[in-house]
């Protein structure tokens, strides 16, 4: 069983890898599709990660040295249905029951089938799809496993290093077909997501860890902002001189154009449009609450900027190159420190105010409550 042991290992390390990797979008769809978080579905998305690591791990791992393996004939294609009943009984031909049910041959079928039970479940409960659908693209996937064998990762090896076998395909598909069977079954605890949207108009309490997660998508809004202005700014010049300029900004003109259009996208058109809320509150349905209503264009910017230019002040001058003056690096620096006293009292602010209002609507003078209230 070595050889079919470390792939569940590389599954698992991998899997909660890629599942820390997308956790934050995972998070944003789930408040934004359900109007709040679900610790199970969350679960449910981390054991997915898992699942499809090891599927990778199984299927397409190790590559091996490819001209080898081309030269000892290590792919190909079996389009015989059935031929591993054969092989079954030619291998285990004098041995007991046990050992049959033990060798090699038998457990390439078994472990085929139960490789695709997962798939079955998850596409059944947690996608929530029909027996049918759930059971059709556990045999699109095998097909599309196999042929990716097949065609030697569609051509990025010489040659096929793995048998694409008509039985894997059957043995998959009936996998998934388990899987459907007994979903019900082994996912009786997992909410169902057509359940869940039907409550996400309800309004809920604002929580000291919804105002923080709204806080982080803040933070990433600028990063994506200034990423993206400074792509406008710089790629241009790249262009124009054939690739031999930097990709970084290089005076203090395109430092300014990059900080002033990402401030404006994050933080001056979210604090002027509708509510005034910032685009990490609007994300997690949260609003501010102005006295006589819509509230002043002063206290919405002020809302915004008391944290935000800061902020996006310090990611953009992070952009300086090395060779930058040294008053610039000091003038850098000192930005740095002021965004991170002012973010940290943000943050600490919140469990402390009323209504997790924070530093930027305490100052600003609002309050803050649920947009769907």
């Amino acid at each position: 069983m070595a050889g079919w042991t470390w792939q569940a290992w590389f599954g698992l390390v991998g899997g909660g890898l890629l599942f820390a990797a997308v956790l934050v979008p995972i998070l944003v769809v789930q408040v934004r599709r359900y109007g709040t978080l679900s610790f199970r579905r969350l679960l449910g998305a981390a054991v997915v990660s898992v699942y499809a690591v090891a599927l990778v791990a199984y299927t397409l791992l190790p590559i091996p040295e490819v001209r080898a393996n081309c030269g000892a004939g290590g792919g190909g294609l079996e389009v015989v249905p059935g031929h591993s009943i054969g092989d079954i009984l030619r291998e285990t031909e004098g041995l007991s029951l046990l050992r049959t049910l033990t060798s090699r041959a038998t457990l390439q079928v078994v472990l085929n089938v139960a490789l695709f039970v997962p798939f079955g479940i998850i596409a059944r409960r947690y996608w929530n799809r029909g027996p049918v659908v759930s059971i059709l693209w556990g045999a699109l996937l095998s097909l599309a496993i196999e042929t990716t064998q097949l065609s030697g990762v569609w051509g990025l090896f010489e040659c096929s290093y793995r048998v694409a076998d008509v039985d894997d395909l059957i043995a998959n598909t009936a996998g998934a077909a388990i899987g459907v069977l007994i979903a019900p079954v082994v996912l009786a605890w997992m909410p169902s997501a057509t359940n869940l949207r039907v409550e996400r108009g309800k309004p809920r309490p604002v929580t000291v860890w919804r105002r923080w997660f709204g806080m982080i998508l803040d933070a990433v809004a600028v990063q994506v902002a200034v990423t993206l202005v400074s792509l406008i700014v710089l790629v241009p010049k790249l262009i124009v001189s054939g690739g031999s300029g930097q990709g970084v900004p290089e005076n203090a003109t395109e430092l300014a154009v990059i900080g002033l259009g990402a401030a404006v996208l994050v933080v001056v058109l979210p604090a002027v449009t509708s509510s005034g809320a910032s685009i990490g509150q609007r994300l997690v349905w949260l609003a501010p609450d102005w006295p006589g209503g819509r509230g002043g264009l002063g206290r919405r910017l002020a809302r915004a900027g008391v944290v935000g230019l800061p902020y996006t002040a310090a990611t953009t001058l992070a952009q300086l190159p090395d060779s930058v003056s040294d008053a610039v690096q000091t003038v850098s620096g000192v930005v740095g420190i002021v965004s991170s006293v002012v973010v940290a009292i943000a943050v600490v602010s919140v469990p402390f105010s009323r209504e997790r209002r924070g530093l930027s609507l305490v100052l600003a003078g609002g309050e803050l409550r649920d947009s769907r209230a």
